[in-house]
């Protein structure tokens, strides 16, 4: 290691732990107590003639006594906290119970206000679906009726309206023409159903744009689970029965860099898809 690379580490070394012993209000009497390391040791580390690091034991020693993580002294990490801190920190699991998971999502969207919300939808956009879907799809769902459903899209479709949203979605352009085909639970609704529902995104497409946008990308060349990143914040991912929360910048940048692939690989813009759902409300048939 070179000379000058000693010196830094050495020095930035020296600067944390001291900061670490100032906001524990640690002098170096206590300090050796807590480690068992000779107050003569700590001494040694705290001198700026000191251009040696010490050795992982006592690397160890300290970290622990100072509630610190080794790799943040030693200037390898700029976190204090420890790998399991981190990941506690940086994942959370909230369940998605059917009386309760609205207010996950709201809560985050009001948290979110002002910044980019990008989705990934479980199936259509929430804040697109007609009564019809909803009925549909709420009809046997636990803890949450048809009704309620409609009232909390309208919640979220009143905060899409806001001046300043900023929200973009990016879904499968087949689900939308298995939803005009009418294939799988799609064919319980009758084709006028159907119809109005892609007139009704349709029509939201055209009056939202450009604050909210919807993306169409082909499956065959990408894929993605129900996603939402909600700014700099979090992203969720959701599994059904719960969401996985990530909090850290890292996994944040690498959700967005995701949904950013879906919308570079779209193949209807946002711009087209108002246009587009109207022709295919038009090719809905019996």
């Amino acid at each position: 290691m070179p000379a000058n690379t000693k010196s830094t580490r050495s020095e930035l070394f020296r600067q944390r732990l001291r900061a670490a012993m100032l906001e524990h209000k640690l002098n170096r009497t206590t300090l050796a107590l807590r480690t068992g390391v000779d107050r003569s040791t700590v001494s040694q580390l705290l001198s700026e003639h000191q251009l040696r690091l010490p050795s992982g034991h006592v690397v160890a020693e300290l970290a622990t006594a100072l509630g610190v993580s080794a790799d943040w002294l030693l200037g390898l990490s700029n976190s204090t906290l420890g790998p399991g801190a981190i990941l506690r920190e940086s994942l959370e699991v909230a369940e998605a119970l059917p009386d309760r998971a609205d207010d996950h999502i709201e809560r985050w969207l009001q948290q979110s206000m002002g910044s980019k919300v990008r989705n990934v939808p479980t199936t259509l956009p929430e804040v697109m679906k007609t009564e019809a879907t909803l009925q549909l799809e709420y009809a046997n769902y636990e803890g949450k009726t048809p009704q309620q459903a409609l009232q909390s899209k309208q919640t979220r479709l009143d905060l899409n309206r806001l001046v300043g949203t900023d929200y973009e979605f990016a879904m499968p352009v087949q689900t939308l023409t298995d939803f005009a085909h009418g294939c799988g639970i799609w064919g319980r609704l009758k084709v006028t159903q159907r119809r109005a529902q892609l007139l009704h995104m349709a029509e939201l497409c055209d009056e939202l744009y450009p604050s909210t946008r919807l993306h169409l990308y082909d499956l065959t060349r990408r894929f993605s689970a129900p996603v939402t990143v909600f700014g700099q914040q979090r992203a969720v991912i959701y599994t059904g029965s719960s969401y996985f929360v990530f909090n850290t910048r890292e996994h944040i940048e690498t959700l967005t860099r995701h949904f950013d692939e879906l919308v570079r690989d779209a193949t209807v813009l946002s711009h087209e898809a108002s246009d587009w759902l109207t022709k295919l409300a038009a090719r809905v048939h019996a």
